[in-house]
């Protein structure tokens, strides 16, 4: 987190003080891709943990 307030500082010269971030998790039906919910993936190569 503080890397990319930092980053975001550094590279568009805004305050810290000027950001808020909100990171929120989802659980797997709430989320998508290749048309299909996080929670109807079976064939992926790598673990997704929410």
């Amino acid at each position: 987190m503080k890397s990319l307030f930092s980053n975001i500082e550094s590279k568009l010269n805004i305050s810290p003080v000027d950001v808020e971030i909100t990171i929120k998790e989802q659980p797997k039906h709430c989320w998508g891709f290749r048309g299909i919910t996080g929670d109807e993936v079976q064939d992926l190569k790598y673990k997704i943990n929410v």
